[in-house]
């Protein structure tokens, strides 16, 4: 963060605002959020949010003028009340031509204005109805109607929506963090581990094959198996055959 913005300054003389209407940022509020919204860099496959450097992020103090400023905008952007809307109507429709109305359609009418222009602040209702009386908007001769009105209040307060949007992309940014030299050499030496030890085990053995494990059968069995057949191989060397119920039990354990 630049030394100028992070100074904390003094309050500073604003611009008087358009009748009432929402003032000017101050001048340092206003670098703030133009240095910070500069830095914003976009996040692949994501376009509701943006990402933001912890070098350049704002501090407890920054992010308090941020909300500060979103809370200014967002109390000058309250919708008009009825009355505020009737009277200015009335003075259009009053000083300029009009088409000729019955009561009933009269009525209806200035239900159409309200509707269409209580979601714009009473300062941009105001200012609208200044400008087509002064001739700066409009034919001049003509009371304007809801849409045209309506036309003109969007352009009125377009840049403060456009401010607030700023503001909220800086606050909702994801701040990450830059890894420093030191953490980038531990990174690469545990990833060369990894690969190693991965090769490693996928190599294929260059040694012989493991002899198979013996056959595990219980030690008394293997013993008199093994008795009998000491028996059978001492018949043969004798010439006489082996008694048959030895060569039955053993085919038997068999």
């Amino acid at each position: 963060m630049t030394s100028a913005l992070s100074t904390v300054a003094e309050p500073e003389q604003r611009l008087p605002a358009i009748r009432g209407g929402i003032p000017p940022a101050p001048q340092r509020t206003a670098a703030l959020i133009g240095y910070l919204h500069n830095n914003l860099e976009p996040i692949p496959g994501n376009f509701r949010r943006y990402a933001l450097s912890a070098a350049a992020a704002p501090t407890d103090e920054q992010r308090g003028l941020l909300l500060d400023r979103r809370s200014e905008i967002d109390a000058g952007l309250k919708g008009a009340d009825d009355i505020t809307i009737r009277e200015n109507v009335g003075i259009l429709r009053s000083s300029m031509a009009t088409a000729p109305l019955g009561p009933e359609a009269m009525q209806l009418a200035k239900q159409g204005f309200i509707m269409v222009l209580g979601q714009y602040p009473a300062w941009a209702v105001v200012e609208t109805t200044m400008r087509f009386l002064s001739g700066r908007t409009g034919n001049g001769t003509y009371a304007p109607t809801a849409a045209e009105m309506a036309n003109v209040c969007r352009e009125l307060i377009s840049g403060h929506l456009a401010e607030r949007a700023r503001i909220n992309a800086i606050l909702d940014a994801e701040v990450y963090h830059v890894a420093s030299e030191a953490d980038r050499a531990e990174i690469n030496r545990a990833h060369a581990e990894f690969v190693a030890e991965t090769t490693k085990r996928a190599a294929a053995p260059t040694g012989p094959a493991p002899e198979p494990l013996p056959e595990r059968r219980d030690s008394k069995l293997a013993a008199d198996l093994e008795r009998r057949r000491a028996r059978r191989e001492a018949g043969k060397r004798e010439g006489a055959p082996a008694p048959a119920s030895a060569l039955s039990e053993e085919d038997g354990e068999t």
